[in-house]
């Protein structure tokens, strides 16, 4: 007798177990689960009955290619640890890094709106090492020995330290993966030891003809907790959504091979080899062509390694007794962590070496011991894990997709896209800034030049806001940069100074990246006539400034990034400051004019009194419950851009604040979608 079970954990003979998918299970075993239970815990639904977040995952080209293959390593992950006695933050890298592309947090990578770390500001790395510092004041997230510790008996699982310390700091769910960040870099050609063997469909005769040929083929999973997706970011609700291992393998297989693939995932978490063989009539119900066997961590606790591999053999026959055309994956297990007294650490190279024997004709073996080996070497278990013992992170699930995908496809069908080209991180001063016509100081002033694949010819200088007291370079800045580029349109990131009552020194610094711009169209691929300038916020109110004061070209400038004209080509404004009177955000003004500024500097400043005939089309958007910064700001602006006779456009948001909800919703959408059409409609960007 059966009965439907939903979304049942139980707990793992070594720690937690994972969600199960929803099948039909027999009554024993059902009580056996029971039983067991000690926890729901990251179920199909959540405790409180609701779904999990809904999915932001998009797939990149390349995501699987190999990592130890080329010359890039996208998205690694590191833990920054701080030293115990001089409190320096270090992590590493696996190869020696030529250049640093990006780093983001962990839960930031792959999404479009991620803060990218600046080197320099954020990190340091030294030329030809693998070892990247935090400086004093970096903006990345770094941890001391202590917080990846607990003391004894204080955690729900026991996980006592080999050094007899307390116990490893347990993460059931993200905790790691938000201490985390991703790392990608460029490195020079290396070998990596003990790779994975290169495809050869000898191996798998089989099933690599049905990829070949786009025949239909049905995989099943049959493993522990780690196959279940056991923290990976899409398993634990959060971003960047990422899928575990074998969600990953199999959409990669259906996008670049064929549609007709399935996968059929029996596995449970907290098992181990003598119950695989109790679900073989499970997987011969699913009609596999091709099995993957992905047990090991729970063996670890002590099971001998001859028994381990009677149990998988076992497993191999009982499957091809009944269907003897049926191939295999043998996945020799990542490691654990050393640090884990649970751990018997010499079994897991003796498993990979009893899954070895077991290989032939039609089983291949995916070694994933040896690949967490040799990354062990160069760096922590607390780089790697989504757990702190015995999970991979989505790092780590990858890694695993990556050699499974190394096994069935050939090289070409795993290749990555070449990497894009780092950023242009550009000074705007490189000698000293000017304060007014006589001052100069040191200036740290710089833009950042995200240069799409395939340029259109526009670009948009985007003025992050901040109150002019600081910077949101991330969603204001970056994630606005990238969303450009997805366009066809060059976002070029100004990090302005910050006037602290110097009121001129912000649209010194916009008007010296405009003409930046200019000067470098021809080699960027850009039209010098199709630069324009879009602002958030105080950033509004600069971008407004700029595009109400400006200067003609001045050839005869001995600088030539001076030479072109400071007037932007258009401007788009989002929830905009654009006046200095009693309708503006207090907080800019102050920042920017002082706590007692003259009725000439406020009307200067007051951008809608500013306008011209000469003054550039702008596109608006601001939200009427904008409480900092009152529509009106956008209102007044608009209808005297009307009334001028200047191209413009105005969108009233029903909702959203100041922000937009924290940038996202249909509202954010709306001003993107829309500012994108009235470019296209003035001819200033193609349509897309």
């Amino acid at each position: 007798m059966c009965i439907r079970l939903f979304a049942v954990a139980h707990s793992s003979p070594l720690l937690k177990v994972s969600p199960m998918r929803c099948r039909f299970v027999p009554v024993g075993l059902l009580v056996m689960l029971l039983t067991l239970t000690s926890d729901v815990s990251r179920n199909v639904l959540a405790q409180d009955g609701t779904t999990p977040a809904k999915s932001t995952w998009k797939a990149t080209p390349g995501l699987l290619q190999p990592f130890w293959k080329g010359t890039v390593v996208d998205g690694e992950s590191v833990l920054f640890v701080k030293d115990a006695q001089s409190g320096v933050a270090t992590g590493r890298v696996l190869f020696p890094v030529k250049r640093v592309l990006r780093i983001t947090k962990a839960s930031e990578w792959n999404q479009a709106d991620s803060v990218v770390f600046e080197e320099g500001r954020d990190f340091v790395v030294k030329a030809g090492s693998s070892e990247i510092t935090l400086p004093a004041g970096s903006r990345i997230p770094s941890f001391g020995d202590a917080d990846l510790r607990r003391p004894a008996g204080s955690q729900k699982y026991k996980l006592t330290h080999r050094d007899g310390n307390g116990e490893i700091y347990f993460g059931g769910a993200d905790e790691y993966h938000q201490m985390q960040v991703c790392v990608t870099y460029e490195h020079e050609p290396a070998e990596w030891p003990n790779a994975p063997a290169a495809y050869d469909p000898a191996r798998l005769p089989k099933t690599t003809a049905k990829l070949s040929h786009r025949e239909p083929l049905s995989i099943v999973l049959l493993g522990d907790s780690i196959s279940t997706g056991c923290n990976a970011s899409g398993w634990a609700g959060v971003a960047p959504y990422q899928p575990a291992y074998q969600d990953l393998l199999l959409d990669h297989l259906k996008a670049v091979v064929s549609p007709n693939v399935t996968l059929t995932n029996l596995a449970v978490g907290g098992t181990s080899t003598p119950w695989g063989i109790t679900r073989v009539p499970d997987v011969l119900a699913a009609k596999p062509n091709l099995v993957l066997l992905a047990f090991g961590m729970n063996d670890s606790s002590g099971r001998p390694a001859a028994e381990y591999k009677a149990n998988m053999e076992s497993m191999i026959a009982e499957i091809r007794k009944a269907a003897p055309e049926t191939e295999f994956i043998l996945i020799a297990t990542m490691m654990g962590n050393a640090d884990w007294l649970t751990l018997k650490q010499d079994l897991f190279p003796q498993y990979r070496q009893a899954l070895s024997e077991l290989t032939g004709p039609g089983i291949a073996l995916a070694d994933l011991t040896s690949m967490w080996q040799e990354m062990l070497k160069r760096k922590k278990d607390c780089d790697l894990t989504g757990n702190g013992v015995n999970h991979p992170n989505d790092f780590g699930h990858r890694v695993y997709a990556q050699v499974l995908t190394s096994i069935l496809l050939p090289e070409n069908q795993t290749a990555a896209t070449p990497a894009p080209e780092a950023p242009k991180v550009i000074r705007l001063w490189p000698d000293k800034a000017p304060v007014d016509k006589t001052t100069t100081e040191e200036s740290d002033a710089k833009i950042t030049v995200h240069l799409p694949e395939s340029p259109n010819g526009t670009s948009i200088v985007i003025c992050p806001g901040g109150g002019y007291g600081g910077l949101v370079t991330g969603a204001e800045g970056h994630g606005i940069a990238e969303w450009l580029n997805k366009h066809g349109i060059a976002g070029v990131v100004l990090e302005y100074r910050l006037p602290k009552g110097r009121s001129f020194v912000p649209l010194m610094d916009a008007q010296r990246a405009i003409r930046i711009v200019r000067a470098n169209a021809a080699e960027w691929k850009l039209n010098p006539d199709r630069v324009g300038i879009m602002g958030f916020s105080a950033g509004g109110h600069l971008a407004s400034t700029a595009a109400t004061h400006f200067e003609a070209a001045r050839p005869d400038e001995a600088d030539p990034w001076n030479r072109p004209s400071c007037r932007p080509d258009f401007a788009i404004l989002v929830y905009p400051v654009v006046t200095m009177s009693d309708l503006t955000h207090s907080g800019s003004r102050n920042n920017l004019l002082g706590p007692s500024p003259t009725e000439e500097m406020i009307t200067l400043f007051s951008n809608e009194k500013q306008v011209s005939a000469q003054t550039p089309p702008m596109f608006l958007a601001h939200a009427l419950d904008d409480k900092p910064v009152p529509p009106e700001n956008s209102k007044m602006l608009y209808e005297v851009l009307k009334a001028a006779g200047v191209q413009t456009k105005y969108l009233e948001l029903p909702s959203g604040g100041h922000g937009l909800n924290g940038y996202k919703g249909p509202m954010w959408d709306a001003w993107q979608t829309q500012s994108l059409e009235w470019l296209g409609d003035l001819k200033l960007s193609e349509k897309r």
